[in-house]
């Protein structure tokens, strides 16, 4: 799990190169019901990654003569040449580390890290479990585990506190909810998780990792896209005593930039009609002229539009979709350069 990665446990360890293929017809009557719904959702799903586009539009530009063949010969090539990640230190009050909760898990790893370019390697946790992590030039991007039973896939953003037990009284008093109450061990990996009054939640810890991989191949921003912009602000700014700036081009969307101490962390924007509820929506970032590209490849590759490409104040341009497991995924730009170098 997390601690697991934080502690540098990797082992045994693979990089995917392959999908789990189908399991032998021969033994499918000795396959306990359990195993037959696991096994129908492994082959619907890559069923929606063989299929054919949906029909979606996007402005895209030909390739240029010195681009040409070799784009269109490689494209897999192209996104990881575009890599330009690098590590970030993690002060309290940041965002540290995100896990992906999939109902398959290890095609959800491999999903993201082929829309990137990246790599995925796998460590198991006995009794059938494994916590997958997805790679950018050997650095950590993100983690993706197992949905728990009866819940939806989601993705776990983890932010950095001084003291986990003191945050919650703070959540509760300013009109959150505790959803996960603090556990493990003080001031090493103890954490829990809280939830603004809209019901966009996070995961708070004291220890963790200290250091974030950001820029073009990983998770380089993240967004609040919340129902009620204003009340989701109040709580955030109280709990982890941010600032927020207005987006002078985002009025309509009530869009602003979350500042833990001067230094930007997050942005939050007004929910569409097409996004039902609020939540953190860490965002995958990648070259500015390769983010249509990249929109194209998900969905050849099974994703189903959420919200469509369009402009972003802050990443200049921004897709929401989900993965052919059901996980949500946003796709932007690189955050503008002043908000980059902060």
């Amino acid at each position: 799990m997390y601690a697991n990665r934080r502690n540098g446990d990797h082992s045994p360890a693979h990089v995917h190169s392959h999908r789990t293929p189908p399991a032998d017809p021969a033994h499918a009557a000795a396959v306990v019901p359990a195993e037959v719904n696991i096994l129908a959702q492994r082959l619907a799903m890559l069923d929606a990654i063989r299929g054919t586009p949906r029909p979606f539009e996007i402005e895209a530009k030909p390739p240029t003569a010195s681009a040409g063949a070799g784009a269109a010969a490689a494209p897999d090539a192209i996104f990881r040449s575009a890599h330009s990640v690098r590590s970030r230190a993690v002060d309290p009050g940041t965002m540290s580390w995100h896990e992906m909760q999939s109902p398959l898990p290890e095609e959800s790893a491999a999903y993201l890290a082929a829309l990137l370019g990246n790599d995925v390697v796998t460590a198991d946790h006995g009794g059938g479990g494994c916590y997958a992590t997805v790679l950018c030039d050997g650095l950590h991007v993100a983690g993706v585990t197992q949905t728990e039973h009866g819940r939806d896939p989601s993705w776990n953003t983890f932010v950095r506190v001084p003291s986990v037990d003191l945050v919650c009284h703070i959540a509760l008093a300013k009109g959150g909810s505790v959803r996960v109450e603090p556990s493990g061990i003080l001031g090493l990996d103890r954490r829990a998780v809280i939830a603004d009054p809209t019901g966009a939640a996070l995961t708070i810890i004291a220890g963790g990792d200290d250091r974030r991989t950001v820029g073009a191949g990983a998770i380089g921003w993240d967004e609040l896209r919340s129902i009620e912009p204003m009340e989701s602000v109040r709580f955030w700014c109280a709990v982890f005593k941010w600032t927020a700036s207005p987006i002078l081009t985002a009025r309509d969307t009530q869009g602003m930039v979350f500042l833990n101490g001067g230094h930007p962390v997050a942005s939050v924007q007004a929910a569409t009609r097409n996004e039902t509820a609020s939540r953190w929506l860490p965002i995958a970032t990648v070259r500015r002229d390769l983010l249509d590209a990249t929109v194209h490849k998900a969905i050849r590759l099974g994703a189903r539009i959420v919200v469509p490409p369009h402009v972003h104040p802050v990443l200049g341009k921004l897709a929401i979709f989900t993965d052919p497991a059901g996980v949500e995924i946003a796709l932007g730009s690189g955050p503008i350069t002043n908000i980059a170098a902060a």
